[in-house]
C-alpha cells in the first residue's frame, strides 16, 4: 500500500493524542510504512471540527460523521466520541468498507458492544480498540514472560487504576457522569484499562463480584446549578479467571493523591511480576529459580530491546511516555491494515468481554452476589 487514509470522528482531548501519533509514526518506522494521510475530522459542533482540524493537521473538517464513515477517500475511521455513539459510527463504517479504531470502552452497553463485534466480524475489516496501556512495552514483556512459562501456573492478579481528578467536588458535570451515555463511571472508564490488562495476562474472567460507591451525588453545571450523577466514583471487584486464578481489580477517578496510578502484580507458582504506570519504564520480575540467598524482585529497565519499544529510544532507561503509547497502538492499527489482519489485538471481541465483565460487576454490586460472565475464546 502506498498510503493509508485516516478519518477521525470527534475533536476532543483524545484527538490530540491520536493526531500526534499519526503525524509521528512515519518518522519512527520509516521506510517500511506507507504514507499516512490525515484526511478529515468530524465533530457535531462545526467550529470544534474546524479548530481541531486546523490545530492538529487534518486536511478537512465536517460536522457530519457520515462524511468520514462513507467517504471514498478514507480507509480507517478513528472513533473518539462519547460511548453511546460508538456503535452507530463503527457499524456504519464497517458497512462502507472501512477499518475501525475505536476508543475504549467499546460501547456504553453490552448489547451495543455485541452489535459492534458482530458487524466487525461480518466485515472482515481491522477492528482495534485503544487499550493503549495493554500494549505498553513493560506490560507486553509481562505477557511474554507469562506465555513462556516463567511464572508457572498463574495464581493471582491484583490490579487497580486510581486517579484523583474527580476528587474535587467542584469538577463540572460531563457526559462521563451520565450512565445512559457513558455506561459506567470510574470502573467503565479507567477501570476498563486495568480489567483489559488483567484478561490479557491471565485470560478471560469467569465470574465477578463487586461493590461500588458514588462519592458526589451531584456535579455543578455552568458553576451554578447541580446535576445528578448516575455513575460510580469507586468500584472494588473480586474476579475468578477461567484458568482458576483469583484476582482483585479496583478503579477510582476520585482517589486522592493518585495521579495516574495504574498498577498490578501477578503471582504464579514459579515467579511473580509487578508494574506501576507511574514508574512505567520499569518492570519488576521475581523468579523462584534464583538462588535463595540472592533471590528477590529484579528491576528490568525498559528500552529498545523490549517488545514495542524498538522504534523509540534504544538504550534501556532513557524513558518512554504517554504519547509513545499512542504511537504503539497506531502502529498496530497500520500494520493490521497492511497485513489485512482482522484478528489483530486489542480487538472488538476482547473489548466485548471487558464490557461484559464491567456490566457483570455493576450487576453483582446491585444484587450482592457473584455474576457469571459469558465464555469467550477472544484471549486465546
Amino acid at each position: 500500500m502506498e498510503n493509508i487514509r485516516f478519518g477521525i470522528v470527534g475533536s476532543g482531548y483524545m484527538a490530540k493524542l491520536h493526531s500526534l501519533a499519526l503525524r509521528n509514526i512515519g518518522a519512527y518506522l520509516w521506510p517500511k510504512l506507507p504514507r499516512i494521510e490525515m484526511v478529515r475530522m468530524a465533530d457535531i459542533v462545526p467550529q470544534a471540527a474546524k479548530e481541531g482540524a486546523e490545530r492538529w493537521g487534518w486536511q478537512s473538517h465536517t460536522s457530519d460523521w457520515k462524511e468520514v464513515t462513507r467517504a471514498d477517500d478514507i480507509d480507517v475511521v478513528i472513533i473518539i466520541t462519547p460511548n453511546d455513539s460508538h456503535a452507530d459510527i463503527a457499524i456504519d463504517a464497517f458497512a462502507h468498507g472501512k477499518h475501525v479504531f475505536c476508543e475504549k470502552p467499546l460501547s456504553n452497553t453490552v448489547a451495543e458492544a455485541e452489535r459492534m463485534t458482530e458487524a466487525a466480524k461480518a466485515s472482515g475489516k481491522v477492528n482495534l480498540v485503544n487499550f493503549s496501556y495493554r500494549t505498553w512495552p513493560g506490560i507486553e514483556l509481562a505477557r511474554q514472560l507469562i506465555r513462556e512459562g516463567e511464572l508457572g501456573d498463574l495464581l493471582h492478579f491484583e490490579g487497580h487504576f486510581f486517579q484523583d481528578y474527580a476528587a474535587d467536588p467542584s469538577l463540572p458535570f460531563s457526559w462521563r457522569f451520565n450512565k445512559p451515555v457513558s455506561g459506567g463511571g470510574a470502573f467503565g472508564d479507567i477501570g476498563s484499562h486495568i480489567m483489559d490488562i488483567a484478561c490479557a495476562l491471565m485470560g478471560p474472567v469467569e465470574s465477578v463480584t463487586a461493590k461500588t460507591r458514588r462519592l458526589y451525588e451531584k456535579r455543578p453545571v455552568n458553576g451554578l446549578d447541580a446535576k445528578q450523577v448516575t455513575v460510580d466514583d469507586l468500584t472494588a471487584s473480586l474476579v475468578q479467571f477461567s484458568n482458576g486464578a483469583l484476582g482483585s481489580v479496583h478503579a477510582s477517578w476520585a482517589a486522592t493523591g493518585h495521579k495516574s496510578d495504574l498498577s498490578f502484580s501477578v503471582t504464579g507458582t514459579k515467579g511473580a511480576l509487578s508494574f506501576s504506570w507511574e514508574r512505567n519504564n520499569e518492570l519488576h520480575f521475581f523468579s523462584a529459580d534464583d538462588p535463595q540467598r540472592v533471590g528477590g524482585f529484579r528491576r528490568i529497565m525498559l528500552g529498545g530491546i523490549h517488545p514495542e519499544a524498538d522504534p523509540f529510544w534504544y538504550a534501556q532507561g532513557q524513558g518512554l511516555g504517554y504519547g509513545e503509547a499512542f504511537v504503539v497502538t497506531a502502529r498496530r492499527a497500520i500494520e493490521a491494515v497492511i497485513n489485512a489482519n482482522a484478528n489483530a489485538a486489542p480487538n472488538f471481541a476482547q473489548a466485548l468481554h471487558i464490557n461484559r465483565v464491567i456490566a457483570g460487576a455493576f450487576q453483582a454490586a446491585e444484587e450482592d452476589r457473584w455474576v457469571k460472565i459469558k465464555k469467550t475464546t477472544a484471549f486465546d
